[in-house]
């Protein structure tokens, strides 16, 4: 469990709540209201619900738009049936309540850093269709719904970081947004060797899987647009000791455009390439697909 959870009051502005998230590099803070926990905030909700509608974050406040129904657990809950819980919730993090006050958070990361051997139990008797997930995907090849990478930004060869692999991951998302969507796995090499993305954690403000997930939306939202927020979904996995990252992508009810320098680029999956098109093969692709 960590103690010491960054918490935020239900009266705060939005404003005020993005800026503890991003001083404190995290994607979620819990909201209070006269002494006690009653929801939770997640950058998503701000992006989807703030940005992506044109509110002004500085009139709104954090009880107008979190999320009121926080899942808890006590400190003598067996580790076992916490994990479960948020594997069956699809949520990554727990509250840890006691005497209507706020412990601390156990999460996910936190059980397979400090006991491995819970989660492998876990994953080999309990079948919840998230976890299992992972290990399917990882004996499945590149293709037409599915693309590896092996980081975000971290330049294996050089060793810093090259915001050019951060395009080419971009200009995946983008491709499966205008095709049947589909899913990324950053840490992963084509070879399908599990590298982690540990390296990028190392050049990020923040060493964290939050931080991670902060630069990696951030980057979607600055090149693709905040429209398109709702239909990317973010999880981590634990394999083998390493982090991975996996991105699932809807498909887009609209075209979905790529901002690279001020110049509008559009992307179609074919096969296991994100292809791009030009004007006049964009035009006309659009008009068949979206009338």
């Amino acid at each position: 469990m960590t103690p010491n959870v960054v918490t935020i009051d239900s009266s705060q502005t939005i404003e005020s709540a993005a800026r503890v998230m991003a001083n404190h590099g995290i994607s979620s803070v819990i909201v209070y209201s006269d002494g006690k926990p009653v929801g939770i905030l997640t950058e998503r909700d701000i992006l989807t619900r703030i940005v992506a509608v044109g509110h002004d974050p500085r009139k709104v406040t954090v009880a107008e738009i979190m999320t009121p129904e926080i899942v808890t657990c006590s400190p003598d809950t067996p580790i076992e049936e916490a994990c479960r819980t948020m594997q069956l919730k699809r949520i990554k993090k727990l509250a840890v309540v006691e005497n209507d006050s706020l412990a601390g958070i156990v999460s996910l990361t936190d059980i397979a850093n400090r006991q491995p051997e819970l989660m492998e139990q876990i994953r080999n008797g309990y079948s919840n269709g998230f976890v299992d997930d992972i290990f399917q995907l990882l004996n499945l090849a590149e293709g037409q719904h599915l693309e590896f990478k092996s980081s975000l930004r971290y330049d294996m060869n050089t060793r810093q970081v090259n915001q050019s692999l951060e395009l080419v991951i971009l200009k995946t998302i983008c491709a499966f947004m205008n095709s049947e969507g589909g899913t990324l796995l950053i840490g992963l090499s084509d070879e399908r060797e599990v590298v982690g993305i540990e390296n990028d954690y190392k050049v990020l403000r923040h060493p964290t899987q939050d931080c991670f997930e902060n630069h990696l939306l951030g980057l979607i939202s600055n090149t693709i647009g905040n429209y398109y927020m709702p239909y990317i979904e973010v999880l981590f996995h634990n394999v083998v000791g390493k982090d991975l990252c996996q991105v699932n992508i809807l498909s887009s009810p609209k075209p979905a455009f790529l901002n690279n320098g001020g110049k509008q680029e559009f992307y179609v999956r074919t096969g296991n390439t994100s292809r791009p098109f030009s004007i006049s093969e964009a035009s006309q692709y659009i008009r068949e697909r979206w009338g």
